[in-house]
């Protein structure tokens, strides 16, 4: 039998190679802020980023809040770096109340990972935080995220609107999802 030891450089490349496949949470967090975070619960803004950032339509379809009458969804899906992304977007009313959501399931994600971004991009920890499920209560005001105690939520969704980003984690990955409340 003639048999060759493989060469380093072969070595060195089969152990990188996991590394070279693993998705970067980083820009899977940046796509969800570019048509979540950035259009601030807008549906007609999310439908619009979505579009100009190359999401492709998909069938699956999102549940919404319960009692929730929706008056428009839209799903939507596309990669980054390595991650599966599915966006499920909808707006609609309970009673006299706005609420909309915007949420992507990003494969492979990582949970920790998109906490510590979603903390990042907001400026402040979560009020609520398991293993499995980090919970940000927050409204904009002047261009900034301001973190909500429990007092402050009912005039911040009779302003500009009590926003409530969930990071939880999946059995493929993560999902980062903000709800928007407006009275």
């Amino acid at each position: 039998m003639n048999w060759t030891a493989p060469s380093l450089a072969t070595i060195v490349l089969a152990a990188a190679a996991p590394a070279l496949t693993a998705p970067d949470n980083a820009k899977a967090f940046a796509a969800f802020v570019k048509v979540c975070g950035d259009t601030h619960g807008d549906y007609s803004a999310i439908s619009t980023a979505a579009d100009a950032n190359g999401w492709k339509t998909t069938q699956v379809k999102a549940d919404p809040f319960p009692g929730v009458t929706v008056a428009e969804s839209l799903s939507r899906d596309t990669s980054a770096s390595g991650s599966a992304l599915t966006l499920y977007a909808w707006r609609g009313a309970k009673g006299a109340i706005q609420i909309s959501e915007c949420k992507v399931r990003i494969g492979k994600g990582k949970l920790a990972e998109m906490q510590a971004a979603a903390q990042a991009w907001l400026g402040f920890a979560p009020q609520d935080a398991t293993a499995k499920k980090a919970t940000f209560l927050f409204t904009d005001e002047g261009g900034a995220h301001r973190a909500l105690g429990p007092a402050d939520r009912d005039a911040a969704a009779a302003g500009a609107g009590l926003q409530m980003m969930t990071v939880s984690g999946d059995p493929d990955g993560a999902i980062v999802s903000i709800l928007k409340i407006k009275k």
